[in-house]
């Protein structure tokens, strides 16, 4: 898993959730552009912060595409490397990949989903006032 299609999991877990990133800033204690840069990549990842975002959002850090740098950030293994010791234990692991095009037409149509329910509340509230 490349760095980008795990903040695009964290992206996609963060809006089925249908949390804002102002939600998700709030639950993290940072503020909203800072939540907001480390979602879109342009921030460098911290592991512990990541452990807090996957925390939240259920998300599994024990993959093994993950790896700690010395000074605590996270290296995220690109999917052709090699990041098992046993290659018996590479044989027996399966794993499945998404296209980067379903993966941001998923994004799009939950955000669009996430709009819809918005629009549908606001009314909803406006017809019990």
């Amino acid at each position: 898993m490349t760095t980008n299609n795990l903040l695009k999991k964290i992206k996609l877990s963060r809006i089925s959730k249908d949390w804002t990133q102002e939600k998700m800033a709030k639950k993290l204690s940072v503020s909203i552009p800072t939540y907001s840069r480390f979602e879109r990549g342009s921030t460098k990842i911290k592991y512990a912060f990541l452990q807090k975002v996957c925390a939240e959002l259920d998300i599994n850090l024990t993959a093994p595409n993950y790896e700690i740098n010395n000074d605590n950030s996270l290296a995220i293994l690109e999917e052709n490397e090699a990041v098992y010791d046993s290659p018996s234990l590479k044989q027996k692991t399966t794993k499945f990949s998404v296209s980067e095009k379903d993966l941001n037409d998923l994004i799009n149509l939950l955000e669009k989903q996430q709009e819809i329910s918005r629009l549908l509340l606001k009314k909803i509230r406006s017809l019990h006032v």
